[in-house]
């Protein structure tokens, strides 16, 4: 709930309800194309559901995918630790895009983001939150 509420906010805030976007992992950053300008936010990536395997794989358990852009998640695997909260320090488990929504809205809950997103590349569900979202002069 707490995430839909933030993201209800922010897109409501930015007037985002439909505009083009990219992300940019090397960068965790995500960028929101508008008339005028763009709105970016810093991103971190907490996890990715893959199809073909059935599984949810923690952001910090997947070589592929730059440290900086899941640097903070390693304060949901202590919350976890520190809680015996298996899901949140296994590095993989069965599971798909419900679990990692789960795991999304916990580790925003955790971290205090402003809000969540969610994307495919391929096979791959990618669960991102939001930091800092601020506006930019268009390029």
């Amino acid at each position: 709930m707490l995430m839909h509420e933030r993201n209800r906010d922010w897109t409501s805030r930015f007037e985002l309800e439909s505009a083009p976007y990219t992300w940019d992992l090397e960068q965790a950053t995500i960028t929101f194309a508008r008339p005028d300008d763009l709105v970016i936010g810093d991103i971190c990536i907490v996890g990715t559901a893959a199809e073909s395997t059935g599984t949810f794989l923690w952001a910090w358990a997947n070589e592929a995918l730059p440290q900086g852009a899941w640097a903070e998640i390693d304060a949901v695997r202590e919350f976890g630790r520190l809680h015996s909260l298996e899901l949140l320090t296994d590095a993989e488990w069965p599971g798909g895009r419900a679990e990692g929504l789960e795991m999304l809205a916990a580790a925003g809950r955790i971290l205090d983001a402003e809000g969540a997103w969610v994307d495919t590349s391929g096979d791959l569900t990618l669960f991102f939150l939001l930091f800092d979202l601020r506006t930019a002069p268009a390029r």
